[in-house]
C-alpha cells in the first residue's frame, strides 16, 4: 500500500469517528435549543407602467421569490445534481459526502469538491457570514440541523432556490434568469437550467459575461450538470444532447445596465417624493423599497417613455453641446413632461439626457419659461372683460417705476407690429402687448390665474411677469396648461395607482383623479383655439405644426438672454412640457429660441407617441358665438372695407358692437358716394362734424373736388403710416 493511501485512510478514519461524535453532540444540542433565529431576506421592489409592464427595478440584493411548484423540475434536479446528489437521504449534513469530497482534496492537493449540502449552504445564505473559521462552521451544522428540523425538504429546496448567489447583483433562481436570459425561470428551458445551475460555485469563475474564458467555463460545467442529471435519471441520454446543441441566448451585460436606467428620473422621483406618503399606515422604514419586495404599479406609460429617452438621444433634436455667441461651447441639458390632461397621469417624464451622468432632475427644477407664461396673462385677461379681437398695439412704450428707472420692453429682435389682436399677439408672442395687458389687468390678476391653474412656485407681482421673470418647473408648467386642455377643470399630477407587498397585499391604492373646475370652459377653450394660431402660417413655432400636423395647441418661450428654451403645449390627449438650457445658466446664443430648441423635442415626442392615434380637434363648448370681424381693429366687419373679413369666436356678451370705420381702420377709405342727380355726402367717423366740409347749396363742384382730395391725401397718409409699422 502506498504511503498516501495509508495516510488517507488513516485520517479519514480519524474523522469518522469525529464525525459521528460531533454530530451526535450537535443533534443533542439541537434539541434544547430554541426557534432559528429570524432571517431577513431582501427582496427586489419591482416597478410597472400603467398596462402593468414592468418598467424597473430597485433592490438592496436583486431577488425575486419563486414558488418550487411554479418551476420546471428540471430546474431543481439540476441543482440537487451538481450540488447534492443525496439530498433527500441524509439529515442535512451528508457524512458520506463530506468523506468523499475529503479524500478527493485529499488527493489532489487542493480543493476540488466542496463538503456543503444544499441545507448547509442555505443555513449560511440566511444567517452567516462567509468567514472560514471553526465556530462559523459548527453554527452552520447546528443551523443545519435546525433548519431540517423545522423544514420539509421542499421547503429548504425553494429557500435555497430563492438565496442563492449567480452574480451581477442575481440573488436566487428568478433573478437570475432574468439577468441572464431576460425570462422568468418559469419559462428557462432545460439546457438555460444547467448553465445557470452551474454559475453558484463560483459566479467570478462561471459567469458568461465576464470573459470569454469564463463564458467556456460555464458551458464545460453546464456538460457537467447534464452528464450528473441523467446519472441520477432525472434526464435521458437524448435530452442531454439535445440540451447541448442548443443555442443559449443572453441579454448581455448592456441590457442589464440600460433596465436599470430606464425611467431613472422618473423612479428617483418616486423614491424621493411619493412613496414613503403613502406608505404611512404602513411603515417609515424608507428601506422597504429596496428589501421589501414591492409592487409598486405607477401611470408611466413604457412606449412613451421609450420615446421620450429615444428623442432625448437624437442629436438631431437635443444636441449634447452648442456654441454660443461668446465662442463658449454650451452643455445641454432638458426636461420632459408629458401628462394626460384629463386625469393628470403622468406618461413620460426626463429629467435630464442621460441619469448616470447627472442625476440632478430638472423636470422639477425652477427656471424661467420665457413667454409660455403669457397665457396665463391672456386667460386673466379674457375673464376681465378682453376678447381674442382686442386691439392693442406693440409700439415702443415706457412704464414708471418709483424710485427706479423706467420700465420699457422691446419685442424679439427689436421690431414693432404695431396694432395686433389677442389672438395675432399671442401668435407672434408680442412682448409690448402682453405686458400692456398685464398692467391694465393688473400682475396680481396673472398670479391668481397661475395659481389657480397649477403653479406653486412662488411668482412676483410685476410687469414682466408674463414674459417669464418668475421661476417655474416644467411639471407645474404641464399641470397648469393641461386646464386649458381639460376644458378648465384642474387636476393633480399622479404617479402611482397601487402598491402591493410581495404577498399581492394592497398596501396603497389611489384615489380617483381629484379634478377641479378653475377656468370658465369657454374662456378655456378660447385660449386653446388662441395658441393653436402660434402653430399656425402666422405663429411663432409654425415649423412645429409643420412637423406635428395634427390640432395642437402650444406656446413657446426664451428666456433672458437666450439661457432657457422652453415650448409647453398638448393636442386632446396628451399636454407636454419641455424645457432646454445648460446647468451653468450659460446663454445659449442668439436664435436658440423656444421653437428652436425645446419646440423640436417638444413637437417630435409628440408625433411618435401620437402616431398610432387618429388625429383629434379640441371639443367646443357650447353657447361661443362666431362673428365676421375686421382683421385689423376686432371691430364688427364694415361691407366698403378692403380687407377681407375673418370668424372670430366671442362669449355671449362680448361681441363687438361697432362696425369698422375710417379712420380707425385705415382699410376703411372715406372717399364721398356721388350722386349726379343732386347731392353726395361723406362717409366721417361718427362724432365727426360734417359742415368742416359740406356744400349746402350743391352748386360748387370745385369745393367738392378740393374736399374729397384732402380726405384722400389724409387716408393715403395714414396708409402708409400704417404699413410701415406693420
Amino acid at each position: 500500500m502506498r504511503p498516501f493511501s495509508r495516510f488517507a485512510i488513516t485520517v479519514l478514519l480519524v474523522f469518522v469517528v469525529l464525525g459521528i461524535g460531533t454530530i451526535g453532540f450537535l443533534a443533542a444540542t439541537v434539541v434544547g435549543m430554541g426557534d432559528l433565529p429570524e432571517a431577513q431576506t431582501p427582496l427586489t421592489s419591482t416597478f410597472y407602467d400603467r398596462h402593468g409592464e414592468v418598467i424597473s427595478t430597485r433592490f438592496e440584493q436583486n431577488r425575486f421569490e419563486v414558488s418550487l411548484d411554479e418551476l420546471p423540475s428540471y430546474i431543481p434536479e439540476a441543482f440537487i445534481a451538481i450540488e447534492d446528489h443525496r439530498f433527500y437521504q441524509h439529515f442535512g449534513l451528508d457524512l458520506q459526502g463530506l468523506l468523499r469530497a475529503l479524500y478527493r482534496n485529499l488527493r489532489e492537493g487542493r480543493v476540488v469538491e466542496g463538503g456543503s449540502t444544499i441545507t448547509q449552504q442555505l443555513a449560511r445564505n440566511l444567517f452567516l457570514t462567509h468567514e472560514r473559521t471553526l465556530s462559523r462552521k459548527i453554527q452552520e451544522m447546528l443551523l443545519t440541523l435546525q433548519l431540517e428540523r423545522k423544514y420539509s425538504k421542499e421547503e429548504i429546496l425553494e429557500k435555497y432556490l430563492n438565496t442563492i448567489y449567480f452574480g451581477h447583483a442575481a440573488y436566487g433562481i428568478e433573478a437570475a434568469a432574468r439577468t441572464y436570459f431576460a425570462k422568468s425561470a418559469k419559462d428557462l428551458t432545460l439546457a438555460e437550467a444547467a448553465l445557470l445551475a452551474a454559475i453558484p460555485r463560483g459566479p467570478s469563475v462561471y459567469s458568461p459575461y465576464l470573459s470569454e474564458e469564463t463564458r467556456k467555463a460555464a458551458f464545460k460545467r453546464q456538460e457537467a450538470i447534464l452528464t450528473r442529471m441523467v446519472e441520477e435519471n432525472y434526464i435521458t441520454e437524448e435530452e442531454k444532447n439535445e440540451a447541448l446543441q442548443a443555442e443559449l441566448v443572453f441579454s448581455g451585460r448592456e441590457s442589464l445596465r440600460s433596465a436599470h436606467r430606464f425611467a431613472a428620473y422618473f423612479i428617483d422621483y418616486l423614491i424621493m417624493h411619493e412613496i414613503m406618503p403613502k406608505l404611512e399606515s404602513y411603515t417609515d422604514d424608507p428601506r422597504i423599497i429596496y428589501r421589501g419586495g414591492l409592487h409598486i404599479y405607477t401611470t408611466l406609460d413604457k412606449k412613451m417613455q421609450q420615446i421620450a429617452e429615444e428623442v432625448f438621444a437624437n442629436p438631431n433634436y437635443l444636441p449634447a453641446s452648442i456654441t454660443n455667441d461668446e465662442g463658449q461651447e454650451v452643455p445641454l441639458q432638458a426636461a420632459l413632461v408629458a401628462l394626460d390632461p384629463q386625469d393628470g397621469s403622468v406618461l413620460a417624464f426626463m429629467g435630464g439626457r442621460d441619469f448616470q451622468t447627472s442625476q440632478f432632475n430638472r423636470a422639477v427644477n425652477k427656471r424661467s419659461p420665457g413667454s409660455s407664461f403669457k397665457p396665463f396673462t391672456f386667460a386673466a385677461a379674457l375673464e376681465n372683460g378682453f376678447t381674442a379681437a382686442t386691439v392693442r398695439e406693440s409700439v415702443p412704450v415706457s412704464f414708471p417705476i418709483p424710485g427706479a428707472e423706467p420700465y420699457e420692453p422691446t419685442e424679439y429682435g427689436g421690431r414693432f407690429y404695431g396694432s395686433l389682436r389677442l389672438r395675432e399677439a399671442i401668435a407672434r408672442s408680442s412682448n409690448i402687448v402682453a405686458v400692456k395687458i398685464n398692467d391694465e389687468i393688473g400682475p396680481e390678476k396673472t398670479v391668481e390665474m397661475a395659481k389657480r391653474l397649477g403653479i406653486e412656485s412662488p411668482l412676483q407681482e410685476v410687469l414682466s411677469l408674463p414674459l417669464g421673470s418668475s421661476e417655474v418647473t416644467p411639471l407645474e408648467m404641464a399641470v397648469a396648461y393641461a386646464a386649458f386642455a381639460n376644458e378648465g377643470v384642474r387636476v393633480q399630477p399622479r404617479f402611482i395607482t397601487r402598491i402591493t407587498d410581495t404577498d399581492g397585499r394592497v398596501l396603497y391604492e389611489a384615489p380617483p383623479p381629484e379634478r377641479t373646475a378653475v377656468l370658465d370652459p369657454q374662456i378655456a377653450y378660447l385660449m386653446t383655439d388662441m395658441l393653436k394660431s402660434v402653430l399656425g402660417p402666422e405663429g411663432t413655432a409654425s415649423s412645429l405644426g409643420q412637423i406635428l400636423q395634427r390640432p395642437a395647441a402650444a406656446k413657446t418661450g426664451t428666456s433672458q438672454d437666450h439661457r432657457d428654451s422652453y415650448t409647453v403645449g398638448y393636442t386632446p390627449e396628451l399636454v407636454v412640457a419641455v424645457w432646454v438650457g445648460n446647468d451653468n445658466n450659460l446663454s445659449l446664443g442668439w436664435g436658440q429660441t423656444g421653437s428652436v430648441r425645446a419646440g423640436q423635442i417638444w413637437a417630435n415626442f409628440l408625433r411618435l407617441a401620437l402616431k398610432d392615434i387618429p388625429p383629434t380637434d379640441f371639443t367646443r363648448p357650447a353657447g361661443l358665438r362666431e362673428i365676421r370681424i375686421c382683421p385689423v381693429t376686432g371691430l364688427l366687419h364694415n361691407p366698403r372695407c378692403s380687407q377681407q373679413p375673418i370668424r372670430e369666436w366671442f362669449i355671449p356678451g362680448t361681441e363687438p358692437r361697432e362696425q369698422c370705420s375710417w379712420p380707425k381702420c385705415p382699410y376703411c377709405p372715406p372717399e364721398p358716394d356721388w350722386d349726379w342727380n343732386g347731392g353726395w355726402w361723406l362717409n366721417l367717423p361718427a362724432g365727426e362734424p360734417n359742415d368742416t366740409f359740406e356744400d349746402s347749396d350743391g352748386d360748387n363742384p370745385g369745393e367738392e373736388k378740393e374736399n374729397s382730395n384732402h380726405w384722400w391725401e389724409e387716408w393715403e397718409e395714414r396708409m402708409r403710416d400704417f404699413m410701415e409699422v406693420r
